[in-house]
């Protein structure tokens, strides 16, 4: 007899807790999708906007150099992320690029609003330079 009520208790009381767990699930898979859509209709534009900032970033007002941690990076693809970080090795070199790396990583794991995922840390950080998102790291 106990046995069959704590059978019974058990079930009910999992019942009670999965339940709306799988139903917050497939509302975030819902806003998810809607999100990605505008987001698609975003990047287009962001990605011209950070055209448009490097050309003037490159165009100091005295002609100086600016330096490459000074220029937005272009998160727009994987491939544009490891060709930035590469530009930062070569121009301001190794420990630059190390240490923009592991604010990538810190970001990727501690940042709430990303939750380890590399896409939404690339929407997030498009266009920001590489000593904002080191000093972010650092906040």
């Amino acid at each position: 007899m106990f046995k069959k009520i704590f059978t019974a208790f058990s079930v009910i009381t999992l019942t009670l807790i999965l339940v709306p767990a799988c139903a917050e699930q497939n509302a975030d898979v819902d806003t998810v999708e809607i999100t990605a859509q505008t987001e698609e209709a975003a990047s287009a534009s962001t990605e011209a906007k950070v055209e448009v900032e490097v050309e003037a970033a490159t165009a100091d007002a005295d002609g100086d150099q600016v330096s490459v941690m000074d220029l937005p990076v272009d998160f727009s693809s994987p491939e544009k992320v490891e060709e930035s970080i590469e530009k930062v090795r070569q121009q301001a070199g190794e420990g630059a690029a190390r240490d923009l790396s592991n604010a990538l990583g810190y970001i990727l794991t501690y940042d709430l609003s990303v939750r380890g995922n590399k896409e939404k840390m690339y929407k997030k950080l498009n266009g920001r330079t590489p000593n904002a998102i080191i000093a972010k790291m650092k906040r």
